[in-house]
């Protein structure tokens, strides 16, 4: 079924909503969704529906909300702090992020970031960013939707760190990795924070910044990975070991 979010609404069984305007035009012209026609809808804070499309026209369509759907949502409230990457690879990170579940997504500006944005680009990626995460989302019928903030800096991020597990995958860590992670409990209230660096990998000091704050300092295996590689490792191996993936927390 097609699944739309709807910012703002009341879903309730029984009322009568309409698609957002930037969503008309994909139901009725790309879906071709018309009355009778069955779809999910969610308000993007984590309660989803069920709904029947009531009306549907190039001037809008409209959906009976019939009654709740369960939430494709982890219990993990999960940050990802990712620094900048060239190309469109931030493009891949957003997608595949918002897919393992994650709640918030921050561009991070680290001392090996590229590339260096100004404001006017700054807007314009970010712009397409939520765009992305907005349509990974609908694909995977999250009931939440997936914030991506403004760009901050390493240092900014020191004060996210209390009161959560925020772990940081370094190439240069030779001893502790994920599994030694296993005995950790589950983070209450379900906070984990990520730290992923840009190509190059963070500093030594940014690394001991991070550390110094309360972070741990993983390694995600033997091998290098790609920055965006790296994102996808963690998250799922974080998903699996307390979250929704491969039948929940133990």
């Amino acid at each position: 079924m097609p699944h739309f979010f709807l910012e703002g609404e009341k879903l309730e069984a029984g009322r009568k909503v309409r698609l957002k305007e930037e969503d008309t035009f994909h139901a009725y012209r790309v879906l071709r969704l018309r009355p009778g026609d069955e779809v999910t809808l969610a308000d993007g804070q984590g309660k989803a529906c069920r709904g029947v499309i009531a009306a549907s026209g190039a001037a809008g369509v409209e959906v009976q909300v019939t009654g709740p759907f369960p939430a494709a949502e982890s219990p993990l409230e999960v940050t990802l702090a990712h620094s900048l990457s060239k190309g469109e690879k931030m493009d891949l990170v957003v997608r595949q992020a918002v897919e393992l579940g994650v709640r918030r997504i921050i561009p991070l500006v680290t001392e090996r970031s590229v590339p260096r944005l100004t404001p006017d680009r700054e807007e314009k990626r970010l712009r397409r960013w939520r765009s992305i995460a907005r349509s990974a989302a609908a694909q995977c019928r999250r009931a939440f939707l997936p914030q991506v903030e403004r760009l901050h800096s390493l240092a900014d991020s020191l004060e996210w760190i209390e009161g959560c597990l925020a772990l940081v995958p370094w190439e240069e860590e030779r001893e502790a990795g994920f599994m030694d992670l296993r005995e950790q409990p589950f983070p209450g209230p379900g906070a984990v924070l990520v730290f992923i660096g840009p190509e190059g990998g963070f500093s030594r000091e940014e690394v001991e910044l991070l550390t110094g704050a309360g972070a741990h300092r993983i390694h995600l295996g033997p091998r290098i990975l790609r920055t965006e590689t790296a994102a996808v490792v963690a998250l799922a191996l974080i998903q699996a070991r307390w979250g929704d993936l491969g039948g929940g927390r133990a």
